[in-house]
């Protein structure tokens, strides 16, 4: 049986218990008057009993019910008692006031246990609300944790692939790709590199644009070039840091953008940088990846330049800046081969300075060393991208013209020789007039062989030589 239940039976019987006795007191008992010794005993015995549906008021009705019942049953066994004239029995009629401490007692250390109770269950229902949200907030933290642990997972990833290849193209490739997949949120990716000799911005690589605009970058881009700090911007427009000129232009193309600098050391190599149509795209924990992502990129970037220098280090003369003999040889033998699946054609030249030797006698070896420079510049900007100079040895240079036949290649070399008679070249304030000597072989005109063709290009070189310097001998 529930609480509430007990207490409604317990306030019927209290009622239902007052009242029979009530009956009783004034109805039946006059009757057992005959008989004095028994009438006493059971008059006094109905009084007594009010006591019983007092106690069960108190438990019942609480303090109200409890007085109102002591007061009735004091009322009516007294008034009971008396008319019945068992004045004896009256004064039994006093003990309710005793039944009422009883019962008030009982009711305060019932409330007071009630309070506590109902307290004790504000604080656990508080205690549960709490551990409840807690066990909420871990459980958020938990998969907030996974979704960081997976994503540093995959920047383990990114770090293990930018490691596997020391080309600049599949790095950049890789680092778009890496990007994008680790933020995974909408928008184009965008790479730009530092050209160090122009000081500007040249977009590398990118993905999720068909076409970009911005080749060189934009101000954002050129904002976090000069301040060298990540930037996060969620709405273009709303941005202070900007002009409302460059927002509304930019707000075209993207509202929401996070870009961060390539960093190595203290140099700023490029920028990363992912935007989206939208506002409020990104947030800062993506922005931190994304740096994360950019700064592994630059390391793997600036290994790749690293790469590329040793290897020019390797192939190009430290004072000319041309090919060395070894790498041109090389080269020189996959061109013949190439050139023969083909059915092309391709010319050699060989390149010697006039004089050479009274340039260092009359101003120094250091002299000899500008002279040289100087012509390297001369040949580098005299041939098509795609042909080859190299020093071939002392103050010789060696050009391979790609694709280039006998006639043509004939033309090449006569042009050159006219630009270094025509220009100036002074050295120590004097003008000097500087002039080549040239050695031409054409495949497969002169020969089908590297050696043959070198061999060819060089005694015509001293043919030239031997008829009076500063011209081209072709046969």
């Amino acid at each position: 049986m529930t609480p509430i239940r007990d207490r409604s039976i317990l306030g019927i019987f209290s009622i239902v218990l007052f009242l029979c006795l009530s009956y009783i007191l004034f109805v039946i008992t006059p009757r057992l008057a005959v008989n004095i010794s028994a009438f006493h005993g059971f008059a006094s015995i109905l009084v007594l009993s009010f006591n019983i549906a007092i106690i069960f008021s108190w438990l019942n009705f609480g303090i109200i019910g409890g007085l109102l019942f002591t007061i009735l049953s004091f009322v009516v066994g007294l008034s009971g008692a008396i008319r019945s004239g068992c004045y004896s029995s009256a004064t039994l009629a006093w003990s309710y006031i005793i039944t009422m401490f009883i019962g008030y007692s009982h009711w305060r250390a019932t409330n007071k246990l009630k309070q506590t109770f109902a307290l004790k269950s504000e604080k656990r229902d508080e205690d549960i609300n709490i551990l409840s949200d807690n066990i909420y907030r871990k459980k958020g933290d938990i998969k907030h944790l996974d979704e960081k642990l997976l994503r540093y997972l995959i920047l383990k990833d990114v770090a293990e692939s930018l490691t596997t290849t020391l080309s600049l193209d599949d790095i950049a490739a890789l680092i778009i790709e890496r990007a994008s997949n680790t933020i995974k949120k909408e928008g184009r990716v965008l790479l730009y590199l530092v050209d160090m000799e122009k000081q500007e911005l040249m977009l590398s690589a990118s993905q999720g644009a068909q076409s970009v605009k911005a080749k060189k970058g934009d101000v954002f881009d050129r904002w976090v070039l000069k301040h060298g700090i990540p930037l996060i911007i969620e709405d273009v427009t709303k941005d202070f840091r900007f002009s409302s000129k460059d927002s509304e232009a930019a707000k075209e193309f993207f509202r929401s953008l996070i870009v961060s600098p390539l960093l190595s050391g203290n140099k700023i190599i490029g920028v990363l940088r992912m935007d989206s149509l939208n506002e409020g795209v990104y947030t800062q924990d993506d922005l931190r990846l994304f740096d994360i992502i950019g700064n592994l990129g630059a390391v793997a970037i600036q290994n790749a330049f690293l790469y590329s220098w040793i290897q020019e280090l390797a192939i190009r003369d430290s004072l000319t800046g041309l090919f060395v003999r070894r790498y041109f040889m090389k080269r020189f033998q996959e061109e013949i081969k190439r050139t023969a699946r083909k059915n092309g054609a391709l010319s050699l030249l060989i390149l010697d300075i006039d004089h050479f030797k009274s340039y260092n006698d009359k101003f120094g070896h250091a002299t000899g060393d500008i002279v040289l420079k100087y012509l390297a510049r001369a040949m580098t900007s005299s041939v098509r991208e795609g042909d080859m100079v190299a020093r071939y040895g002392g103050e010789e240079i060696a050009i391979l013209l790609i694709n280039t036949d006998f006639e043509r290649a004939g033309k090449i070399a006569e042009s050159i020789r006219k630009r270094i008679e025509d220009e100036p070249f002074v050295l120590r304030r004097e003008k000097q007039n500087l002039t080549v000597s040239i050695g031409l072989s054409n495949y497969p005109k002169d020969s089908m062989s590297e050696e043959e063709l070198i061999k060819i290009a060089d005694s015509r070189l001293y043919k030239a030589k031997s008829l009076g310097r500063n011209r081209v001998c072709e046969n």
